[in-house]
This record gives C-alpha cells, sequence and structure tokens, in this order.
C-alpha cells in the first residue's frame, strides 16, 4: 500500500470516529439522568394529616354523608306541595231527548282547572285548593246564557283526631332517615379515628422495623469482626479452621437477617403509603418515607377512670347503639298510635261565580227567545267568587275501625320487644367497652415494665459480650462463647424493640378505643408481641422476643 493510500485510509478513519463522537458517543452525555426517588421526612402528627386529606378509604366513607342527605330530603318531600292544572275542550251534539228540547243541541266546553294539595308535617293535617273556570257555548234552548262563564273554587281539610295525630308513616319516615343521618356521621367519625390509629400503627411498625436494621447491622458488623479476627488467627495457627467456619455461618446468618429486616421495612413504607397517598397516582410508590419523631417511651400513665368516662360517652359504636333505641322508640310510638281507631274532621268549602250573555225570552215558560241581554264578564263572575255570593259549607266526622286488631297489636308487641332488646344490648356493649379499654390500659403499664426489663436484659448482654470480647483476645474464651453473646445481644435488642413498638401500639389502641370500637388492625397492639413483619428474631434464638 502506498503512502498516500495510507494517508487516505487515515483519514477516512478520523473522519468516521469523529462522527460516532458527534453523534452516538456524544447521544448518552446529552441524556438527563434518571432523577433518584424522592424522600419525604415527615412526623407522626404531618402522615396523620396527610391521612385525613389524601386517604382514599376514609373519602370514600365521608360519601355517607350526602347519601344519608338524600334519603332525609326524599322523606321530607312527602311533606311538598303538589300543584297540578289541566286543560279540557269538549264538543258534544245531543239528540232531542226531552219534549224541553224539542231538536237537537251542540255544545262545546272550554275547561281550565288548576289544584295544590299538601300533607303537613304538623298533627297529620292535610288540604286541597282547586280552582277552575268554563266557558260554554251552546244553542240549547233551555240556557239562560250563551256563552256561560263559570267559575269555582273548593276548599278542603281533613284532620285525624286519633290515629295519625301524634305520629304517621311519613313523620315516621322522617325521624327514621334522621337518625340514620346521625348513624352516618358516626360511621365516617369512626372510620376518621380507624385511619388515624392506623397510620399511628404503620408509623411506629416503620420506625421500629428500621431500628431493626440498625440493630441488625451492628450484629452483623460485630460478626465480620470476629470472622476476620479468627482468619488471622486462623492464618497464624492460633485457632482451628473450625472456628473461621463458625464465624462465616454467623456473618451469614446475620446477613440474612439483615436481609429480611431491609425488606420488611419496604413492607411498612408502602403499608404507610397507602394511607397516606391517594395512590391512584403511581409516581408516590416511589416516594421514600423517613420518620422523624421517636417512639414515645415512659410517658406518665394515663388517667383509666377518665378513658372509661370518655369511652362510654364518645364511643361511636356506643352512639350508633343509642341512635337504634331512638329508632325504636319511633318504631313504638308509630305502632301503638296504629291502634286508634281513624277517626278524621273533614270541612270544606265551595264559592261559585256565573256569568255570561244573559238570553231575553218573552212569554210563558219556557218563553220565546227575542234577543240577548247585558253581559256579565269574567271579571264580575270572579268577584262573585271571591265575595262568596254562592257559597257551600260542608263539615263532617268519618270513623274507621278494623273489626279485630291482630296485625296493629302484633305490630305494637313487636315494636316494645325490639326496642326492650336494644337497652339490653346497649348494657352488653357498654360493659365490652369498659374491659376493652382496661385491658388496653393493663397492655400499656405491661409493655412499659417489659421495655425496662428488656434495656435491662439488652445493657446486661452489652457487657457480657465486651467481657467475653476480652477474654477471647487473651485466649480465655472459645470463638462459640463469643458467638452466643452476640446472638445474645442481638436478641436482647430485638426483645427491647419488640418491648417498645408494643408499648407504643398499645398506646395507639387505647387513645382510639375511647372514641370507636376496635378495628381488624387493632389486634397486634392487644398482644404481647409485635407481628413479625416488623422485628425478627435470629434463627438461632431460643428464648424471649419475637419470632
Amino acid at each position: 500500500m502506498t503512502a498516500t493510500a495510507i494517508a487516505r485510509a487515515t483519514f477516512l478513519v478520523t473522519m468516521v470516529w469523529a462522527g460516532a463522537a458527534a453523534t452516538g458517543f456524544a447521544q448518552p452525555a446529552t441524556t438527563p439522568p434518571a432523577p433518584p426517588p424522592s424522600t419525604l421526612r415527615l412526623t407522626l402528627d404531618e402522615a396523620v394529616k396527610m391521612a385525613v386529606e389524601r386517604n382514599v378509604d376514609l373519602a370514600a366513607a365521608r360519601i355517607d354523608l350526602p347519601i344519608a342527605d338524600t334519603s332525609v330530603a326524599a322523606s321530607v318531600g312527602a311533606f311538598r306541595p303538589t300543584v297540578g292544572t289541566s286543560y279540557q275542550q269538549n264538543d258534544q251534539l245531543q239528540p232531542p231527548a226531552s219534549f224541553l228540547v224539542p231538536t237537537a243541541t251542540r255544545t262545546n266546553v272550554a275547561t281550565f282547572a288548576v289544584g295544590l294539595d299538601q300533607q303537613l308535617p304538623w298533627f297529620g293535617t292535610s288540604y286541597s285548593l282547586s280552582w277552575n273556570a268554563a266557558h260554554t257555548n251552546s244553542d240549547s234552548f233551555i240556557n239562560s246564557f250563551n256563552p256561560i262563564l263559570q267559575t269555582g273554587l273548593l276548599m278542603r281539610v281533613s284532620q285525624p283526631l286519633f290515629r295519625n295525630l301524634a305520629i304517621d308513616d311519613a313523620r315516621r319516615q322522617v325521624a327514621t332517615s334522621r337518625i340514620n343521618r346521625a348513624v352516618a356521621d358516626t360511621r365516617v367519625r369512626e372510620a376518621l379515628v380507624h385511619t388515624e390509629a392506623d397510620v399511628k400503627r404503620a408509623y411506629w411498625n416503620l420506625v421500629a422495623a428500621r431500628a431493626n436494621v440498625d440493630a441488625r447491622q451492628t450484629a452483623l458488623t460485630l460478626a465480620e469482626e470476629l470472622a476476620r479476627v479468627n482468619k488471622v488467627k486462623v492464618d497464624l495457627g492460633q485457632s482451628p479452621p473450625l472456628d473461621l467456619v463458625a464465624a462465616q455461618a454467623e456473618v451469614a446468618s446475620d446477613r440474612e437477617q439483615v436481609i429480611i429486616a431491609e425488606t420488611s421495612v419496604s413492607q411498612l413504607e408502602d403499608q404507610l403509603r397507602t394511607l397516606i397517598f391517594d395512590t391512584s397516582d403511581r409516581s408516590v410508590w416511589a416516594v421514600s418515607i423517613e420518620p422523624l419523631d421517636s417512639p414515645p417511651v415512659a410517658i406518665p400513665p394515663p388517667d383509666l377512670e377518665a378513658a372509661v368516662t370518655e369511652a362510654l360517652q364518645n364511643r361511636t359504636d356506643l352512639e350508633r347503639a343509642r341512635k337504634d333505641i331512638e329508632s325504636a322508640q319511633v318504631s313504638v310510638k308509630f305502632t301503638n298510635n296504629q291502634r286508634l281507631p281513624d277517626v278524621r274532621l273533614n270541612a270544606s268549602y265551595a264559592a261559585n261565580g256565573l256569568g255570561g250573555t244573559a238570553i231575553l225570552r218573552d212569554g210563558s215558560f219556557p218563553g220565546t227567545i227575542i234577543g240577548s241581554g247585558p253581559a256579565i264578564g269574567f271579571g264580575s263572575v270572579l268577584d262573585q267568587m271571591f265575595t262568596s255570593q254562592y257559597p257551600s259549607w260542608a263539615v263532617g266526622v268519618s270513623v274507621s275501625y278494623p273489626l279485630g286488631q291482630a296485625t296493629e297489636k302484633a305490630n305494637y308487641a313487636r315494636a316494645v320487644l325490639e326496642h326492650r332488646q336494644l337497652q339490653e344490648q346497649l348494657k352488653g356493649a357498654e360493659s365490652r367497652v369498659i374491659q376493652q379499654v382496661r385491658d388496653a390500659w393493663r397492655t400499656i403499664g405491661m409493655n412499659a415494665k417489659r421495655i425496662e426489663t428488656t434495656r435491662a436484659a439488652r445493657e446486661l448482654a452489652a457487657q457480657r459480650l465486651e467481657a467475653e470480647r476480652e477474654r477471647f483476645d487473651v485466649g480465655m474464651s472459645t470463638s462459640f462463647l463469643v458467638i452466643q453473646a452476640q446472638r445474645d445481644l442481638a436478641q436482647a435488642k430485638t426483645s427491647e424493640l419488640a418491648a417498645v413498638l408494643a408499648y407504643d401500639l398499645a398506646l395507639v389502641d387505647f387513645e382510639a378505643l375511647q372514641l370507636a370500637g376496635p378495628s381488624s388492625a387493632a389486634g397486634a397492639a392487644t398482644s404481647t408481641t409485635a407481628p413479625s413483619v416488623v422485628i425478627t428474631q435470629p434463627a438461632s434464638a431460643t428464648s424471649g422476643g419475637v419470632q
């Protein structure tokens, strides 16, 4: 190859490399790196506030209130006035069926009517008011006006005197719907209490899980240090290879515990995330949660009697039980009223007006039509009606009473029994509330003592490990005893974390039980151990702590 060819090839290679650098090689530099997941650092109060604002289950529970409002509005609608109107055009050709009407007559009537009906929400009173007007054209020989203008006003009132006076079905529905609205409010408040308690449980579980990771990492560091020392001694011939194998096995076991603890942190972050975020936004799953608050310990014991009083007054389940009794009392009142006879006072008033163009006659009856007289306009017809020139009154009493009241009596007896049953159930519910609050209070005290004992055990285990390591360094102890001391310290730390967590969860339950009944998530706090997903024991642990 000539020098010219070599130079040309070199130039081509250089150009190709430069183009690649300007395109493919430069491309990664222009693409911004993916931002790391954001970290949310929050306190317990902030977590609770976020849950109140964003929790999807709580948002769904709040919809019960407007749903209940619609039920109240629907029941109250029974007392709305009803307006009706009609218009009718009637054209009739009547055959000569009487000697007074010797020829066929045609009649055309246009009628307009408007009416108002309403059942009042007091005393079972109902009324109706109607007004009608008619314009009649007829060639009938016997009419006095043609066209004829007629109008009429009719008012009716019906007042029950016994049955349906104090309460009727419509008023019962209104009372029941309003009670159900109050019940819906207690359910929303209960959902709020449970959500806040769930957030607090998830928060303290996450705090404990992170502390457990630190404890496991510390145990792993100690195991790795022991393995390093044993390797040096084995290499120098000062220890048998079995000591190194045992230390390395302990490192593997502790590394496994770290992996489990870190997985628990991720799981508990997800649990807290679903409570404080609207998780339909998938970006929130990338948010790392870092709790800032430390678990409360060594606080003064709560006042048991004040807590019991608070629970008996404000527990949502007891409020619902009282509302059920109130609803049953409405049923007792209604069924008792329905046993009375249906006696009604009915009154009506009618006023009429008549006008049109008068027909003039001459001679004896029926006379001969000789023309039309003065017209009485529609305004005069209305004046006749409003001034009661042609009034009609009617007053009467109607009585209805079934022969034999097996149905009414049975309904009343069942309502009374159901009311009594609910009262007894309320007494039982109050007893259970007192027991639950007392149990939660005792659990707080028990776990407070557990914290003291597990802390002392952890301090002693740390002293024992330190002493065993010093003895091991001077050849007075064995690798097995050091490993055992490390295991005991790890177990003691785990037991202390479990006691602190159980204490915190007991506080959460004690607070929540004063406002609402226990939820399904509260079971962990009522036991003496913490959930296994939060704190795990070493595989070789043989006593105490949480499995």
